[in-house]
């Protein structure tokens, strides 16, 4: 009996170990370890072009969602996927639908996935599709997503809190170029903020969203400060592209002059406010 209820016990471990057909996790995940964030679910089985499915979404944020049939296994982004033939639906602020999906034909051929995505691309999943009816041409590969950096530049907006050395803001403006065939989308970006080589703070940065294939992208990043005297600020930078990480480095000055100005008007206000001691002229003698 005991070697029976082992049996039992193994058997059902390694059926829960096996993965759901159709499940993908979020873009960039690990399918060995479950993984917060958006989710898509497809039936399991090959399916066709021009075939009409039901496609479930789990972990959205609210909003509108757009839903495509990409070729190449998305490799390029929008390059590989039938963006004309997308299908856009509502995401309620539960996070959970249930959409239906007609399955257009990529413009290249398979490995075929289909990919769910936010407008601005911060939130995206693909989930591996089997189609059968693709024609389209297989493409050669391509060089890893890049990014370059066209300018950055920091300036001091701390306005009249920074005059007296009081916590203020660093406006950052970072401004971003896509020279490659494929678009980028929401690489991690980690921001710090300190002393020049000691920029230790971490900064919470805004989220990159997408940038398509030869766009250019400027962003204005607010970057708090701490109370200091005359000095220089540091920010550091880095992009996490697939194999061409993007690191920057811009400095800010930081000129309180309202402590010097009120320290002057302060010594003089001082100086006039002593009394003024008059002397008398002593008496003749009598």
């Amino acid at each position: 009996m005991t070697r029976q209820w082992c049996a039992v016990a193994l058997l059902t471990a390694a059926v829960a170990a096996v993965p759901a057909p159709g499940v993908a996790a979020p873009a960039g995940g690990s399918g060995g370890a479950s993984v917060a964030g958006p989710g898509v679910t497809l039936p399991a089985g090959a399916l066709r072009v021009g075939q009409r499915v039901l496609v479930g979404l789990d972990g959205w944020p609210a909003g509108t969602v757009q839903i495509e049939v990409c070729g190449n296994a998305a490799r390029r982004g929008a390059l590989d996927c039938a963006t004309g033939a997308a299908t856009h639906g509502q995401v309620p602020p539960a996070g959970r639908a249930t959409l239906p999906v007609l399955l257009g034909a990529p413009p290249v051929a398979c490995p075929c996935v289909l990919r769910v995505r936010t407008p601005t691309g911060t939130a995206t999943a693909v989930a591996d599709l089997t189609l059968a009816g693709v024609t389209a041409p297989a493409v050669a590969p391509t060089t890893p997503p890049e990014l370059t950096l066209v300018a950055v530049r920091a300036v001091d907006r701390s306005g009249p809190r920074g005059w007296f050395g009081l916590p203020g803001e660093l406006a950052v403006r970072i401004t971003l170029h896509n020279p490659g065939p494929q678009e980028v989308t929401d690489p991690a970006f980690q921001l710090t903020v300190g002393p020049p080589g000691r920029a230790r703070t971490i900064v919470a940065a805004p989220a990159l969203g997408t940038i398509a294939a030869g766009q250019t992208r400027e962003y204005h990043v607010p970057v708090p400060t701490d109370a200091a005297p005359f000095g220089r600020y540091e920010v550091d930078g880095r992009i996490a592209v697939d194999g061409r990480p993007l690191a920057f480095t811009v400095a800010a000055a930081r000129r309180p002059w309202g402590l010097p100005v009120a320290a002057a008007v302060l010594t003089v206000v001082l100086l006039l406010a002593r009394p003024v001691r008059r002397r008398v002229p002593a008496a003749a003698p009598g």
